[in-house]
């Protein structure tokens, strides 16, 4: 089995503040057991790269993990550019990247890039380090003849992770589970042992489409669609991934009031309790009633759990802005979908045959 083979769930993430928080939380069982995919940006509430860096570098300890750029363009700046930049075979990404510890970086291509810079660069990035490199695919068919000539290029392909990012699948399911098949088709036609990952997201940029109509807007389940078309893909085509609980796009913050809100998430959905009209006294109220909807919550080991029992008992200090319930969402998001395909990996090994060892 290759390196990338003995990971059962990559969740990707920014390095925001709220988000590797989500995952810095995680206990230590869990890190080691998950590769996470940091993007790096100008994201709101952050002062710039170098910080984001510590920030992951904090986070997760001496694990390896996948970093990439964002191509948001609200959310890059001159810094970012730079590493984009495919002069001498994006030399200020294989610079940035060299500097830092247990790094896989994923391979940039831009329009611009020509094919023989990308294939260069993967064999640069290849030598140094953990010895392994990232392809990201956001656009399906587009980029896709350079990473796999790029990963055909490298020492061995088991080297080389493909992620296919689908995105926002919420309202386009069926042509993202038709896009996606043919995009892991096309590229196993010219690299057929491939690695591949699959990443999507069906969490919504607002939850109130979702609020039960009964319940005055404060509550509501949101289904996990990436679950669904990771096995419409089938799992032996492709490792799980999701964008960790959190939409496609980030959406700039106008600052003002807030909904106090808490969300829950569970193996193939999302409760959430939001309190309009209150201050932050109504994540207490919020709390309490997921708690009594669902009362596993007690049992539950994560930090991001805690935070709702400790709330529900009116402790709410350090928990009084929607930012560090994000993070207890993600850090929750994460455990439940580690677990899960964990437990999807242990069910495949005991349907295994003495033929098949």
């Amino acid at each position: 089995m290759s390196y990338f083979e003995n990971f059962n769930y990559y969740p990707a993430l920014r390095a925001r503040p709220a988000e590797v928080l989500g995952y810095e939380r995680l206990d230590d069982a869990r890190k080691d057991g998950l590769l996470p995919i940091f993007t790096v940006g100008a994201w709101p509430r952050q002062e710039g790269i170098a910080e984001s860096i510590q920030k992951i570098k904090a986070a997760v300890g001496k694990r390896s993990f996948i970093l990439d750029v964002t191509r948001e363009s609200l959310y890059m700046n001159s810094a970012t550019q730079s590493l984009l930049e495919p002069e001498q075979n994006f030399a200020n990404w294989r610079k940035f990247v060299s500097a830092i510890p247990n790094v896989i970086p994923v391979v940039q291509i831009t329009p611009s890039a020509k094919i023989s810079q990308v294939i260069r660069q993967a064999r640069e990035l290849e030598q140094i380090g953990t010895h392994r490199v990232a392809f990201r695919i956001t656009g399906f068919t587009e980029d896709i003849d350079k990473v796999t000539a790029a990963l055909s290029a490298l020492a061995t392909s088991e080297n080389g992770l493909v992620i296919i990012d689908a995105g926002y699948i919420r309202e386009t399911f069926a042509a993202s589970l038709a896009a996606s098949v043919t995009a892991i088709n096309t590229i196993r036609q010219d690299v057929e042992d491939a690695i591949i990952a699959m990443l999507a997201t069906s969490f919504p940029a607002s939850v109130v489409p979702h609020t039960d109509p009964n319940s005055g807007g404060r509550r509501g389940v949101i289904s996990i669609l990436e679950r669904v078309l990771h096995a419409e893909i089938g799992p032996d085509a492709a490792i799980y991934g999701d964008h960790s609980s959190i939409h496609a796009r980030v959406y700039a913050t106008s600052g003002g009031r807030y909904v106090p809100r808490i969300d829950y998430p569970m193996y193939d959905a999302w409760a959430f309790e939001r309190r309009p009209e209150t201050n932050s006294a109504g994540y207490v109220d919020a709390a309490t009633s997921l708690i009594k909807d669902y009362p596993e919550i007690k049992d539950d080991d994560t930090w991001g759990a805690e935070r709702i029992v400790a709330a529900a008992g009116g402790e709410i200090d350090g928990m009084r802005t929607p930012a560090m319930w994000i993070a207890a969402r993600v850090n929750m998001h994460i455990a439940r979908q580690f677990d899960l395909s964990r437990q999807a990996a242990g069910d495949d090994e005991d349907d295994l045959t003495e033929d098949d060892l």
